[in-house]
């Protein structure tokens, strides 16, 4: 027979059990839900350290303007409102049947960013989002309102693969300003295969060669080209170079090639000897910079992200080791440490410099200010956020009433990218044209900023 104090234990270890119950059914509900609802924009560093004109809406200039953060929400800022899910009749949110969109009604797009993880996206989200939020508060874009649903994939593939079907199931008309290289790397299959349209991305291997999708950036065969073609220029015989791995056998091994093709034209030979590919997660470069000073490199490109040239630098300067080195635009990133050390690094781009650029420029820099105040986050990927909403929405005005997503295609192969809307050099548009950034230009870091040092260098080389 039990005794009174064994009855109160059992009674205590049952509400216990109720409770766990409970709090389980209570947590799974709350993780289903957020994986559904649109997730909020990452304001602030992740994990580890990150670090023309633009063409209006309609004929009324566009004022400086964007969503504030919502009280209580912990420094974060909500997406666009959303609109439509799985039961609503597609053709009347999205225009994503046969049928153009409904006079007025919204334009539903959805896009994928990593916004927390390794490697931090967060500016291009917080671009995309203050551009279209502008566009909206000035009556949108020939009378339709874009309601945009972004989420995080937290540079995990499986989750964004999964928040893709989401979006589509939810009846989006196109993806916009995608920067999730994870979740992008095997996309384009989804892509054909619901003849989905992705207007502004990461730039994977694989979108470069996609008839429905776009990238605005430069692929590694024009990186890869120019900045081993200008680093020999500058003397360099003995060349190295470091770079973050795509997990991908091809894509890796076409850049490589691409940067042995710039070296060769110069005379000079990228010894695979002295290439080293990085996971985005190692810990410390004094192993590469060993590797390089033993092999005699005297200069050596570089593509890495924000937190890996923090940690470059710190080998470097162990090591006392500083020859010639071209970096990517990373590399300028304001949470990149830069110090004596780095000046006389050569920086390579596809955008134009944030400092001193011109007035496209400095608009995405002040309306992304305003929009963020103290949380905004200024840098490269915030650029092709812009970018990537600014082009969408002039092919939405050249659609007119005609908005389906066959349509949007066309419009997008016949755009005019003379000037790349004040970030890039000329974009190439065309049918079945994918090559569509083909320029890279070079800055040096002097007294910790960037001075330019050449103009737009444009090539034929492969994407």
């Amino acid at each position: 027979m039990l005794s009174a104090r064994d009855r109160l234990l059992a009674a205590l270890f049952a509400f216990q059990l109720g409770v766990a119950a409970v709090l389980g059914i209570y947590v799974v509900g709350a993780l289903d839900d957020d994986n559904k609802r649109p997730v909020t924009l990452q304001q602030g560093p992740a994990a580890l350290p990150t670090g023309g004109s633009v063409p209006s809406a309609g004929a009324s200039p566009v004022a400086t303007s964007g969503a504030a953060p919502v009280a209580g929400s912990g420094g974060k800022t909500v997406t666009t409102v959303t609109g439509g899910g799985p039961g609503t009749d597609a053709t009347t949110v999205g225009g994503v049947g046969t049928k153009p969109l409904a006079a007025g009604a919204p334009i539903k797009i959805g896009g994928v960013v990593s916004q927390t993880g390794a490697i931090n996206f967060a500016s291009s989200a917080q671009a995309t989002k203050a551009y279209f939020d502008r566009v909206n508060a000035h009556g949108g874009v020939n009378g339709h309102k874009i309601v945009l649903d972004l989420r995080d994939d937290q540079l995990d593939s499986s989750r964004g693969k999964q928040q893709a079907q989401q979006l589509l199931a939810e009846g989006v008309f196109a993806f916009v300003g995608w920067n999730a290289p994870n979740s992008e790397s095997d996309i384009t299959k989804f892509l054909e295969q619901n003849k989905l349209p992705l207007i502004g991305a990461y730039g994977t291997q694989a979108e470069y060669h996609s008839t429905y999708a776009y990238a605005f950036s430069a692929s590694y065969g024009h990186y890869g080209f120019e900045m081993g073609q200008y680093l020999a220029e500058q003397g360099v015989k003995k060349p190295g170079l470091v770079y973050l791995n795509n997990n991908n056998a091809d894509a890796d091994k076409k850049l490589v090639a691409a940067f042995k093709a710039g070296f060769k034209s110069k005379g000079v030979t990228l010894s695979d000897n002295d290439v080293v590919s990085a996971d985005v997660t190692k810990p410390s470069y004094d192993d590469v910079v060993t590797q390089f000073r033993l092999d005699n490199v005297d200069g050596f490109a570089s593509l890495l992200d924000q937190t890996a040239y923090n940690r470059l630098i710190q080998a470097q300067d162990r090591a006392a080791y500083h020859p010639k080195h071209a970096a990517d635009s990373l590399f300028l990133d304001p949470s990149v440490k830069q110090s004596s050390t780095t000046n006389g690094t050569f920086v390579a781009t596809d955008y134009d410099f944030i400092d001193g650029g011109g007035a496209a420029i400095q608009d995405y820099v002040s309306t992304t200010k305003a929009a963020y105040g103290s949380k905004a986050q200024i840098n490269y990927f915030g650029e092709q956020g812009w970018v990537d909403a600014a082009v969408f929405v002039e092919a939405v005005k050249a659609l007119g009433s005609s908005i389906t997503r066959a349509n949007l295609l066309a419009v997008m192969d016949k755009l005019n990218g003379k000037g790349g809307f004040g970030f890039t050099s000329d974009l190439t548009f065309g049918s079945g044209v994918r090559d569509i950034n083909r320029c890279i230009k070079f800055g040096k870091v002097v007294n910790l900023k960037v001075a330019r040092v050449t103009d737009w260098r444009c090539d034929g080389q492969p994407f």
